[in-house]
């Protein structure tokens, strides 16, 4: 479900039963941290950027896969208005579906960068 397709007192509930999820995420310290190194493309190649971008990615998903499962599967369970116990069960196939149609949605995404920006100008 995109939060868009909302009314406004679903999509407010959705975002209440989202936030301590993201919020969990968004505070790991290692998460951050790896989030954080840049990658100078100046003269790279396109090799050089896709061995980092290999590289990023095998240090993220052990943080994402591992130390935040639950919140994923939590995440996954609000948007599609199921548990967090099926979302596990189901076909993998339809998980990365969802996690596609999750950063899709520019309204959800952009309610929570929106912190991102607070936090910078505080």
């Amino acid at each position: 479900m995109k939060i868009s397709e909302l009314s406004t007192d679903r999509a407010l509930d959705v975002l209440c039963e989202l936030t301590p999820y993201v919020a969990n995420i968004t505070g790991d310290k290692a998460l951050l941290d790896e989030l954080g190194k840049k990658f100078d493309t100046k003269g790279k190649s396109v090799a050089e950027m896709y061995t980092f971008a290999a590289q990023k990615c095998a240090a993220l998903a052990p943080v994402l896969l591992k130390a935040h499962r639950a919140e994923i599967l939590g995440v996954l369970a609000v948007l599609n208005e199921t548990s967090a116990e099926e979302i596990g069960k189901q076909n993998v196939g339809t998980t990365i579906k969802q996690i596609r149609e999750l950063f899709q949605d520019r309204e959800l995404l952009t309610f929570f960068k929106s912190w991102q920006q607070e936090e910078e100008t505080k």
